[in-house]
């Protein structure tokens, strides 16, 4: 009965270092996001066969646990920090992305505010026929203004969506490279586990918490 207690205590720390949902605060004003920890089958039939394992030699069980915990628990422990990384360039770039369009959708509106101030003096003259032709000519020069703002903001609406658009795409995969990685990682340790469980003894060559670097190079440059 001990050791079967022992073997539930040791899930229960495996599970923590490896199976537990992580609380994360990714963006501003959005309150706690779940991690969900990625999984395949192949994880899940190691972690099937580590239970079978475990329960046959307790002095085994023990040693392997101990050392193969700690670095499940820093494969999982890099997969947050890499996630949060990923998630805080994005945020990042796109408030870069939005300040930088900010400034032109500001001029576009002093343009158009300024067109619109060429009809002010026409209004004031006294002679129709004079009047008339002031609105004339004033529409004539508020129909260039309203074109080349219309071309002006057309053409910063499409910069500005490939450039979001190219920060998700960078999201994209830097989730997928730090997925990858967890799941590469934990799918070695839980082999070398089981080995271990097996009898084969440790895998000394094993890097505790994962020496993986996750990197992407975050799209910076908007028109």
């Amino acid at each position: 009965m001990y050791f079967l207690h022992f073997v539930l205590a040791l899930f229960l720390a495996l599970g923590l270092a490896t199976g537990l949902t992580l609380n994360l605060n990714l963006k501003p004003n959005s309150g706690k996001l779940k991690l969900k920890l990625p999984t395949n089958k192949k994880i899940h039939g190691l972690q099937q066969q580590t239970e079978v394992l475990a329960v046959r030699d307790p002095q085994t069980t023990q040693q392997c646990f101990n050392y193969y915990t700690p670095i499940l628990s820093g494969i999982t422990d890099r997969y947050e920090k890499n996630y949060g990384q990923c998630n805080q360039d994005h945020s990042t770039g796109s408030e870069l992305v939005i300040l930088t369009f900010k400034w032109t959708l500001y001029d576009i509106q002093e343009a158009t505010d300024q067109g619109c101030k060429t009809f002010w003096p026409c209004g004031s003259i006294v002679d129709y026929v004079e009047a008339f032709q002031c609105f004339a000519s004033a529409a004539a020069d508020e129909s260039k203004i309203m074109y080349q703002v219309s071309a002006d903001a057309t053409e910063a609406a499409g910069n500005m969506k490939i450039d979001l658009q190219t920060l998700d795409t960078q999201l994209e995969l830097c989730v997928t490279s730090a997925e990858r990685e967890y799941v590469e990682g934990t799918i070695a340790t839980y082999e070398d586990l089981n080995k271990c469980l097996n009898g084969g003894g440790l895998t000394t060559d094993t890097v505790p918490g994962g020496d993986w670097d996750t990197t992407t190079d975050w799209y910076t440059t908007v028109a």
